[in-house]
């Protein structure tokens, strides 16, 4: 039996058709300028990495290049019913997950690259909360090793300030995105998986603060702050959680005159005057609420009303609204069929989904969590993770607060 062809001639041009209206999109919402020089197709084909600040950085990726590029994305897009079958057909995106082996990803990789198609990553995996470039997966170096193409690692500039992670509206500024790096095979083929995962962590390490401080371009909007206790959802002056909230440009506290305002250059102003980064607040953050953790004689944290959705491979099934009660060791669901507690030693991984979705990955099952609107799904990574990070015999978190978040 013939094996079906993965890159398609459809794809290229589909993309082509709309790159001129998508291209207008992001040049007046975003002011984009891009500045990629241009690469021939009979180059490549290439993998293409870059730094991950916004949900459509897969698009501004494809608008840098004369040709067709097949992404790596999550399950989550493979789901969507009607959607994910036009993307399929359109892109021919490459599914990865939690719950599913790296072979299959990877078989589709060679067979993609043996026919000439071009692969884009985004290594991270999660776009930034705090401006700063993420966790890079270390398999992206072993990837790269395994497939032996020509590497073009792109950075961009303005994207997140233009739209942070928690924000519930868009701020006006510019943005760029621009080449910073190309490696032929010959620049790393007699380098170790180590030594490559460090030139990638170099090139990939973007900071939205520091680019703005040099560019001193301003992000301006309405609302501002709002959506910000998404991320900063303890009061940091009385290291209490799950009591903050915005109005305008500002985020206060329930419990105190707590209030950090936030202004057109992406930074944080304190109640004393000090200007604060939002990767040094997510710093206070982390370190803040595995104090709380620790000293809090209460098994029970925090509790709420959210949606339960069976994510399966081709489709979403919602489950209904449950209460869900966030506990030290565990997530407590009350139903319509009585409760359901899951243990974090049961849970493989979270993650955190769009803006107010975490994912929870059980052995041979996943589920989504819509939260309410003005929720935070940081609480519930942070409490997975200092979970964890007791459990395999972790003390000092302030020496090891990369271990925490995204």
């Amino acid at each position: 039996m013939k094996r079906q062809k993965e890159v398609k001639k459809r794809h290229y041009i589909i993309t082509r058709l709309v790159r001129p209206f998508v291209g207008l999109y992001f040049k007046i919402v975003y002011r984009l300028k891009i500045n990629v020089p241009r690469v021939h197709k009979k180059d490549g084909p290439f993998i293409v990495l870059a730094n991950h600040t916004v949900n459509p950085d897969p698009i501004i990726m494809g608008l840098s290049f004369p040709f067709h590029l097949y992404y790596i994305a999550s399950e989550q897009i493979f789901n969507l019913g009607l959607l994910s079958h036009l993307l399929n057909y359109a892109v021919n995106p490459i599914r990865k997950s939690k719950s599913v082996s790296d072979i299959n990803t990877i078989r589709k990789i060679k067979r993609i690259v043996e026919e000439g198609g071009s692969i884009g990553i985004f290594p991270e995996g999660n776009t930034t909360y705090d401006g700063i470039t993420a966790t890079i997966h270390p398999s992206t170096a072993k990837l790269i090793k395994m497939i032996k193409l020509p590497v073009l690692i792109l950075n961009t500039k303005g994207l997140y300030l233009t739209y942070p992670r928690w924000a519930v509206f868009r701020k006006k500024g510019k943005s760029e995105i621009y080449l910073k790096k190309r490696l032929e095979v010959s620049d790393y083929e007699n380098l170790t998986d180590d030594e490559l995962y460090k030139v990638l962590i170099e090139n990939l390490h973007v900071d939205a603060i520091k680019d703005q401080e040099t560019s001193n371009v301003l992000f301006k909007g309405k609302n501002m702050a709002e959506g910000l206790q998404r991320m900063v959802f303890i009061d940091l002056d009385k290291k209490i959680p799950f009591v903050t909230y915005t109005t305008g440009n500002s985020l206060k506290s329930t419990m105190s005159d707590f209030e950090l305002i936030y202004q057109t250059n992406g930074k944080l102003l304190t109640k004393a005057g000090k200007e604060v980064t939002l990767h040094e607040i997510n710093n206070e953050v982390k370190s803040a609420y595995y104090a709380y953790y620790q000293s809090s004689p209460l098994q029970h944290l925090f509790v709420e009303n959210v949606e339960m959705i069976d994510s399966l491979p081709t489709k979403k099934i919602s489950l209904g609204k449950v209460e869900l009660n966030l506990r030290k060791d565990s997530f407590y669901f009350i139903g319509k069929d009585g409760p359901v507690n899951w243990h974090f030693d049961d849970i493989s991984n979270i993650a955190i989904q769009g803006k107010r979705q975490i994912i929870i990955y059980m052995a041979n099952k996943t589920y989504l969590v819509r939260l309410e609107l003005a929720s935070s799904p940081y609480k519930y990574l942070l409490t997975y993770q200092i979970y964890n990070y007791i459990k395999f015999g972790g003390t000092n978190i302030d020496e090891h607060l990369s271990k925490l978040g995204l």
